[in-house]
């Protein structure tokens, strides 16, 4: 399970207590993806979550190759495009995000780690456009072998769905940082 940030949803008291609280119940990874900070700004941002966080929570460095290689997080999440201009000689995990099964399949050739297929179900953050459903795992699952990570609209009602489609997790931004009780909300997608 992953949890995408947006510090612009919730009051800053709010967002680092949304994150604390899904690292102790248990949220898997969290992608620092706060693109209108400088690097200065990221890398005082991710220390504050680092503190907050446990251990094995891992923290995922998003669109930023300065600070994921100054911090030395084990994963780098990048979008299709910075991904396929990367140079393929240095070796480390690396995310990417997928709009079409040609971006997928590409992604996956090129070595991803895992790539975060969206958007999914109908959600706010994507509005008026139409969301590609649980056919489009359905189809990246015959022909990648990474893993696929389902996003956009996921809710405790259709997350089900996108595993038994073939995804091998979710990924929520907004859900996290709206709901009342994170634990129960990680419980319920997780178990």
């Amino acid at each position: 399970m992953y949890l995408i940030t947006n510090r612009h949803l919730v009051s800053e008291e709010k967002y680092f207590k949304t994150l604390q609280e899904a690292s102790l119940a248990g949220v898997d990874r969290i992608i620092l993806r706060e693109k209108d900070l400088d690097d200065e700004e990221l890398e005082r941002l991710y220390y504050k979550i680092k503190e907050l966080v446990i251990g094995s929570t891992e923290i995922i460095i998003n669109s930023n190759m300065k600070i994921y290689e100054k911090v030395k997080e084990r994963t780098v999440h990048l979008s299709f495009k910075d991904f396929m201009n990367l140079d393929n000689k240095k070796k480390f995990n690396v995310g990417v995000s997928v709009h079409s099964l040609e971006e997928g399949i590409r992604a996956d050739k090129k070595g991803c780690s895992y790539i975060l297929a969206s958007h999914i179900f109908s959600t706010k953050c994507k509005e008026g456009l139409k969301p590609k459903g649980v056919e489009f795992i359905q189809e990246l699952k015959k022909v990648v072998t990474c893993h696929i990570i389902a996003l956009g609209g996921i809710s405790t009602e259709n997350a089900s769905k996108v595993i038994e489609a073939g995804a091998d997790g979710v990924a929520l931004m907004s859900t996290f940082f709206y709901c009342e009780d994170v634990y129960d909300l990680v419980r319920t997608l997780k178990y």
